[in-house]
């Protein structure tokens, strides 16, 4: 494959592609001007866009790529673990499945209930299946998180005598939950796929931060005396993965 009209593009106000697939990936190269590092990011399972300066070399990039192999190879793994099954519950069993006799996948919603219906014959775990799958999902999390969210932060406000301002409930992709300087919350509507436990220590793990602003050790003391558990649930809350 020749790469010379890559190289040597002349520079424009617009970024210039070059895609690459390799195993089944499209490794897409953007030069793009005001780019300071090669820059990887995985955008889905057969995806990978790679940002590079516009005066760097292809093969630089290429061996940057090659470098950090790895790294995108655990990411990769990381987006198949985040596909949906066909028998996926949400936590109150507000989200169905089905397949049935339409051309294109279909979102019906009745009162709380969010039914997302598939082409027969159609590959459930498909990337076009998915990424539509995923939009019926965050419907049906929204449902759960606004019944279920507020209520239990406001139990456990009580409980553990913490008082908090304005909740936003949200989608995230990096963080299950934030406290700003206000005392406002801002918790991940993704909670909602974790078991209850994890779903309180995220909670708590916020609250404490309405008197605590920081990562210290009086914040890390206060959280183990609402939560003697807390070290063990930081631990398994690591291990969990964001899904949509």
């Amino acid at each position: 494959m020749n790469f010379t009209g890559f190289l040597f593009k002349k520079e424009s106000k617009k970024p210039s592609y070059k895609t690459v697939s390799e195993n089944g990936i499209e490794y897409k190269y953007i030069k793009k001007r005001g780019a300071k590092y090669i820059k990887i990011s995985v955008k889905d399972s057969e995806n990978v866009h790679i940002t590079v300066p516009f005066l760097c070399p292809f093969e630089k990039a290429k061996d940057f790529v090659k470098a950090n192999s790895s790294w995108i190879k655990e990411h990769l793994e990381r987006q198949e673990f985040n596909k949906i099954d066909e028998d996926y519950k949400t936590k109150t069993d507000n989200f169905i499945i089905t397949t049935g006799l339409t051309d294109k996948p279909v979102i019906k919603k009745t009162g709380r209930i969010v039914q997302f219906v598939y082409p027969i014959g159609r590959d459930f775990y498909s990337k076009e299946i998915q990424k539509e799958v995923k939009v019926a999902l965050k419907k049906a999390m929204q449902i759960e998180a606004k019944e279920y969210l507020p209520k239990r932060l406001g139990e456990l406000s009580r409980e553990f005598n913490f008082k908090y301002n304005n909740l936003a409930l949200k989608f995230h992709k990096t963080r299950w939950g934030s406290c700003s300087s206000y005392n406002n919350i801002n918790l991940n509507i993704n909670l909602m796929t974790l078991p209850d436990e994890l779903i309180d220590y995220v909670l708590i793990h916020e609250l404490c931060h309405t008197v605590e602003k920081n990562h210290k050790e009086n914040f890390w003391n206060l959280v183990e005396q609402c939560m003697p558990e807390a070290k063990v649930l930081r631990h398994e809350l690591k291990k969990r993965r964001i899904i949509v």
